[in-house]
């Protein structure tokens, strides 16, 4: 039995659903990286260390968001993409405003849970709108918009943070009903948390292929089958996922406390900065790449997504030791910018190959799974690995010391693996062509 051929939306349909996902990718980061700006706050009045502070950035997010991952995953390829989208969106807003009003750590810990448990419904629905909209030679630039939506995300999230805490400072939430009476970093979530209802009303607007519009099913169309005939190729992208989320995950997660804490930066400045450098990175970076992917692919050079991430993952190895050697704002804020240009490309070049390989029944399952390693090796292993380097190992005044060994290493492993993915990609995109 050969693949079915897939047939795909009107391109004016298309591009509506991949700017919807901008949209909606945007918000969820924003949503979860917010309190990368607020640790400091959160420390002070909960009177917890950097390591607990890191277990709220990544493991509290990601217990329940790997969870959850594949059972939505599943979720989404059998009923509407759409309808689970909106749930999740709802449950995930809705969580990380109540963390304005956490307690304590304990009760901020099983809100971040929650937030996370929402958040796992969209990559796994996203992924497979776009993959189901367009052809695999047109993958790139949809997939690095919806990328690009959640640096910008980032990016918003921070500064929105870091412009909350300067306006608590100033008193201009003093008269507020509700609000008034609330310290600046809970003030922060209630604000960002809110957005993400509004976002509801774009679902109805992304492509959502019927069941039965599905094509026949292709060879290893049950997920377990084709994990096994293509262990290989999915075990190396997997990890190849995961630990290139690991250099990303530190900067997230600890970059906007290095500013402060080790460049003496104040938080309107540090969030400022941040969330600029993320949106240069986000829009250079991963869009001058998907672009790069695009074209040569269209000229039939199939392995594109991975022979060209190999030149800026080179580079971010040496950028990032670099870097965090830097001691004054003026010095790192330029390697900053240049390592952050290469670490952007990792999420567009793994979301690609991906839906490159994924037949379309099972997209959102194998998006989930990816996204599952993602989370707990990159968005959960990284922040946390600082954060233990920092207070245990080398000392909380040597943050940039653990940030340093964290991304560096990180980057190294995958750049092995991404030369090691290559050879397997072509063979399995060369075999495909030929049954098709």
């Amino acid at each position: 039995m050969t693949p079915a051929r897939q047939t795909y939306p009107a391109r004016r349909t298309a591009w509506i659903s991949a700017i919807v996902v901008f949209f909606i990718a945007a918000i969820a980061t924003a949503d979860r990286m917010a309190i990368a700006m607020l640790i400091g706050p959160i420390k002070q009045e909960f009177r917890i260390g950097d390591f607990q502070a890191s277990l709220l950035v990544g493991l509290a997010f990601t217990l329940f968001y790997i969870l959850f991952l594949l059972p939505i995953g599943w979720a989404a390829d059998r009923w509407s993409r759409r309808k689970v989208l909106a749930v999740c969106l709802v449950i995930w807003s809705l969580a990380t405003a109540a963390c304005g009003f956490a307690g304590g750590f304990i009760s901020l810990f099983l809100l971040r849970m929650l937030v996370g448990a929402g958040e796992a419904g969209m990559a796994p629905c996203v992924h497979a709108v776009i993959g189901n909209s367009f052809p695999r030679e047109a993958l790139a630039k949809p997939l690095a918009l919806q990328g690009i939506g959640f640096q910008v995300g980032g990016a918003a999230g921070v500064a929105a943070a870091g412009a909350v805490l300067a306006a608590g400072a100033s008193g201009t939430f003093a008269d507020w009903p509700v609000l008034g009476g609330m310290a600046a970093w809970r003030i922060a979530f209630v604000l960002i948390g809110l957005p993400g209802l509004l976002a509801v009303l774009l679902v109805p607007l992304l492509y959502d292929r019927a069941q039965s519009e599905q094509p026949a099913a292709m060879p290893g169309a049950s997920l377990l089958p084709f994990l096994r005939e293509h262990s290989v190729l999915v075990t190396l992208l997997l990890l190849n996922a995961g630990f290139s989320a690991v250099g990303l995950g530190a900067v997230t997660g600890w970059l906007p406390e290095f500013m402060q804490r080790t460049l003496g930066m104040t938080p309107m400045a540090a969030g400022a900065t941040m969330g600029s450098f993320l949106l240069l990175a986000a829009f250079a970076g991963q869009g001058g790449y998907s672009v790069l992917v695009d074209f040569f692919a269209s000229r039939g050079m199939i392995d594109a997504p991975v022979r060209l991430g190999l030149v800026p993952t080179f580079l971010a190895i040496p950028l990032a030791w670099i870097a965090y050697q830097a001691a004054t704002e003026a010095t790192f804020l330029p390697w900053l910018i240049a390592m952050l240009l290469c670490l952007a490309p990792g999420n567009a070049i793994n979301n690609t190959v991906m839906q490159m390989i994924a037949p379309p029944e099972l997209r959102s399952r194998l998006v989930a799974l990816m996204i599952l390693v993602i989370s707990v090796i990159g968005f959960s292993g990284g922040p946390a690995l600082v954060g233990w380097l920092s207070e245990y190992v080398v000392g909380e005044a040597r943050l940039g010391l653990a940030l340093q060994l964290v991304t560096t290493g990180s980057m190294a492993v995958t750049l092995v693996l991404l030369l090691l993915l290559r050879g397997r990609l072509v063979a399995f995109i060369e075999s495909r062509d030929v049954g098709a």
